[in-house]
């Protein structure tokens, strides 16, 4: 179930109000005997964050029930999320030794908003304060392990401007929204969660990048695309701002070995610089201004690399009317 994006904070009854945290969306499915965090993608990355599968494990022994939990993996600092940046150095390891460094020095927990199944229960009929209530019984209402803990509880509240108004002032991306009567609709995007942001971001794929120019190194600019709703490529802009060093040269990584000889774009686009042409499968995160009227980015920053999201899913996330219903 997903979020869509809301123009104006919702009021009246019904609503409750959640941070957006920055990280990888899982649902996180619990035995006494074994745990396993899927991303949309379908891939398991419990080898990746041992520390919240052992975590899960131990709930469900406790629990004496499995149970399936929708929530956000997130890099901790100081024992509070991170943003999203501090987990890319953690995605993709797969030597033991090297992941249980990154454990180390990179912690990481999962913070659980929802209850799908408990025991042989499913809950995905039973409206969200009923599933948060079960939730807050399976996990308590402060989490496991309090701050160094690595299962948290999703921190809800009912009044949602003053929650958006700490956003702004601790620099989140945002806040969602969420009608507390509703069921919960796996695989959907649904007007019953807004996401409330405060600076824009979403996901793009990237169609090709340019040439670096003078002392910059591996890459220029990514050219960023979209799909459509009949499965058109869709150009967005180019981005070449929010990059280290590394980051550079990590990208041009995944983009060599995808190289194309011609443009996956529908249109003809111009660039500032020679572009090579890659296959659209590298999803990234980027934040912007704004759209403008012909449809393009304004002051585009590249944020991360999600390759927690499958490239077909990616559209141009449409704002949603919100509203009390």
């Amino acid at each position: 179930m997903y979020a869509s994006t809301g123009a104006t904070l919702p009021t009246g009854p019904g609503w409750t109000f959640e941070p957006k945290y920055d990280g990888i969306r899982v649902i996180a499915v619990a035995t006494a005997g074994e745990a396993r965090l899927f991303t949309r993608n379908g891939n398991d990355k419990s080898r990746q964050f041992p520390e919240i599968a052992a975590a899960l494990r131990a709930l469900a022994a406790r629990a004496g029930r499995s149970l399936v939990l929708d929530g956000e993996v997130v890099a901790l600092d100081a024992g509070e999320p991170a943003r999203f940046q501090a987990l890319q150095s953690r995605m993709h390891v797969e030597d033991p030794r090297a992941v249980a460094l990154h454990a180390t020095q990179a912690p990481s927990a999962l913070v659980a908003f929802d209850l799908l199944l408990d025991g042989d229960e499913p809950l995905i009929a039973r409206p969200w304060r009923e599933r948060r209530t079960r939730l807050e019984r399976v996990l308590g209402r402060r989490g496991r392990g309090g701050k160094g803990g690595r299962l948290r509880l999703g921190h809800t509240e009912a009044d949602g401007a003053a929650l958006l108004a700490r956003a702004r002032d601790a620099g989140w991306e945002g806040i969602l929204a969420k009608r507390t009567d509703a069921t919960y609709a796996p695989g959907v995007r649904t007007r019953h969660w807004l996401k409330l942001k405060v600076e824009q971001r979403q996901e793009f794929v990237v169609g090709g990048y340019t040439e670096p120019r003078e002392s910059r190194k591996h890459l220029g600019a990514l050219l960023l695309g979209y799909y459509d709703r009949d499965g058109r490529f869709v150009y967005a802009g180019h981005t070449g701002g929010g990059f280290t060093h590394a980051g550079l040269a990590d990208m041009a990584r995944r983009l060599r070995p995808l190289a194309r000889a011609t443009s996956p774009f529908t249109e003809a686009i111009k660039t500032n610089a020679p572009a090579h042409w890659v296959r659209p499968e590298v999803v990234v995160e980027v934040k912007f201004s704004e759209w403008t009227a012909d449809g393009r980015l304004r002051q585009p920053i590249f944020v991360g690399v999600r390759d927690d999201k499958p490239a077909r899913d990616v559209r141009r996330e449409p704002v949603a009317r919100s509203g009390a219903a």
